[in-house]
Parts: C-alpha cells; sequence; structure tokens
C-alpha cells in the first residue's frame, strides 16, 4: 500500500508541474567567422558556438586558433544588445549593445551601459569565464542579461600592445549581427516565490487542482 511518502511525492510533483510546464528545453547554435582575416597580432576569432541549458545558463564559446593562451595585452569582447533596438544601449545607432562580456589581461568582467556609459561594477553572480584549448568560455544566466529570450550579439578582439592595436571582429564590420534564441522554462528567469512553495506543502491538495 502507498502511504505518505508517496502522497508527499505526488503533491511536490503537482507543485513541480504547476511552476514549470516547460521543463526540458536545451538549445545550440554555431557561428562561423572566417580565419586569418585579421591582422597576426590581433586574437583570430574563429568557430563560436552558443547554448543555454534549462536554469537558463547561456555559454559562449569561442574559438581563437591564434592563441594557446591569452596575453596580457588581448582583450577580447562579447558584446550584446537585449532589446533588439540600435537606439538603445551604448554604440547607438550602430549596434546598440547594453551588456559586454570581457576579458582582458586575464581578467573577466562583466559591462552594462548605464546613461550611455559603460560600467563595470556589480558583476554578477552567474558570470564567469575561462580560456583553455584556445577556446574562451563565457557564461552568465538570462536573467542577468535583462531576462531577454533573444540575444543579438557582436564579439570584438584586439591586440593592445601597439599604438594602432590589431583588431578581429566576429561578425566582421558591415554585416548583420549574430541572434541566438534562449529556450528555457520561464523559472530559469524568475524563480517561485517561497510562499508559493510552502502553500503548496501545506495544501498539496489546492496544488494539484490548481495544475488543470
Amino acid at each position: 500500500m502507498r502511504g505518505p511518502k508517496w502522497a508527499l511525492g505526488t503533491a511536490a510533483a503537482a507543485c513541480v508541474l504547476l511552476l514549470a510546464p516547460l521543463a526540458g528545453a536545451r538549445n545550440s547554435s554555431p557561428y562561423v567567422d572566417a580565419a586569418a582575416d585579421a591582422p597576426v597580432a590581433a586574437p583570430d576569432l574563429t568557430a563560436v558556438q552558443v547554448s543555454n541549458d534549462d536554469a537558463g545558463n547561456v555559454v559562449f564559446r569561442i574559438s581563437i586558433s591564434n592563441r594557446t593562451a591569452l596575453g596580457g595585452t588581448d582583450l577580447v569582447a562579447v558584446f550584446v544588445d537585449a532589446d533588439s533596438k540600435t537606439g538603445t544601449g551604448c554604440a547607438r545607432g550602430v549596434f546598440g549593445a547594453e551588456y559586454a562580456l570581457d576579458v582582458l589581461g586575464g581578467r573577466y568582467v562583466f559591462g552594462r551601459c548605464l546613461g550611455g556609459r559603460w560600467s563595470f561594477t556589480n558583476r554578477p553572480s552567474s558570470f564567469s569565464g575561462s580560456f583553455a584549448s584556445s577556446t574562451l568560455t563565457l557564461k552568465v544566466n538570462r536573467r542577468d542579461l535583462g531576462g531577454t529570450s533573444r540575444l543579438d550579439f557582436r564579439i570584438g578582439a584586439a591586440a593592445t600592445t601597439e599604438a594602432d592595436p590589431a583588431y578581429d571582429f566576429a561578425p566582421d564590420i558591415g554585416t548583420s549581427t549574430w541572434s541566438y534564441q534562449v529556450i528555457a522554462p520561464p523559472q530559469a528567469v524568475l524563480k517561485p516565490p517561497t510562499r508559493v512553495r510552502k502553500a503548496c506543502r501545506q495544501r498539496p491538495r489546492r496544488c494539484k487542482l490548481n495544475r488543470r
């Protein structure tokens, strides 16, 4: 005979179904930039893979073919336009990025466009970066990108040792931006309030009724 433990499990499952009807979504998209299309000194951006998990964590994996390690003066930045409007954010009229995921001198920094200027304070806890096997990995949760489901983005790389720095861009300047669609359950952006979870525990029958 099924006892209280089974009943509790059913109630918990009902709450989960109520709050997460689209669980199980995942997504991944590849992008390609031509190799050796930048000055020799610049980090050469080539393949890019963007993906996200069910928790809404968005990961950029950027292949840099001419680097086994990033130099102290190498800069790589992912500029994200979270509202698809060139008239908002920084570089208005050209791209309009609201967020920047950067690495410079081995430091990983997160930028927000505030009042038309970049601010690199208050780094979100979801943001992280690493470099291995000629691949730069940058990770951030979409809640820290305004909770958006669509990301328009460009990547810029530079070697800043020269008086005239060498650059590479992906996609190339003058071409359309790359776009990525985040597919994740709703709770990846907004977690259920504690009071809702408590209500489910206290009145599991009501949760099961609300599920329909």
